[in-house]
């Protein structure tokens, strides 16, 4: 699949559709989505961004040759294991309801602290079919705040039917990543002029 990605530049202070200060970085297996959203963070913080929602990361190997799942809130570095061990013949979901529901709550808080920016920490399978944190990613979207979140290649359908159109795709790197931050937050575009 061959995809056209290119920052694309809003303006938030005219554009009154709520997806459009949302940031979707695609990914695909071979990706290293986690370290990428962690890095453009950093830089998004070091511009004095207020970053607050989830990061998603891997633990260690299982016996049925998947990682462990985690989910790290921004702001307090509380984490939670998303997912449930089954065993080394398990091939259903191991996605963990309750963990789940944790991480909503930590996504609403986030949403309530007025962070300018929310991280999602994925647009996964349980959000396209309909549950997962579908509802919060909706109240995160449209509190206002720009919102990155990650989501795979063979999902992003789903997405743009949940935004309602195309998606404002972002190159997988933590500087462009930064610069949108900063032309949806502050309203620079990326040569730092105000616009």
């Amino acid at each position: 699949m061959t995809m056209n990605l290119q920052m694309t530049t809003t303006h938030p202070a005219t554009d009154p559709d709520p997806a459009a200060k949302v940031g979707v970085l695609l990914y695909d297996a071979k990706a290293e989505v986690d370290e990428t959203l962690a890095a453009s963070i950093a830089l998004i913080r070091a511009q004095g961004i207020v970053v607050a929602g989830l990061l998603q990361r891997f633990g260690e190997r299982l016996p049925n040759g998947k990682r462990s799942m985690w989910v790290e809130d921004i702001a307090t570095g509380q984490t939670i294991r998303l997912d449930r061990p089954r065993g080394p013949g398990a091939v259903a979901c191991m996605l963990d309801p309750d963990a789940l529901a944790q991480c909503a709550c930590l996504l609403q808080r986030a949403i309530a602290s007025g962070a300018d920016l929310i991280a999602v920490s994925r647009f996964g399978n349980a959000e396209a079919d309909g549950s997962g944190m579908r509802a919060e990613i909706a109240d995160a979207i449209c509190s206002g705040a720009a919102v990155l979140i990650p989501v795979r290649f063979s999902l992003l359908d789903d997405l743009e039917g949940f935004l309602g159109g195309p998606a404002s795709l972002l190159l997988p790197s933590p500087i462009a990543i930064a610069d949108w931050a900063e032309n949806i937050v502050i309203g620079r575009d990326t040569s730092g002029e105000r616009s």
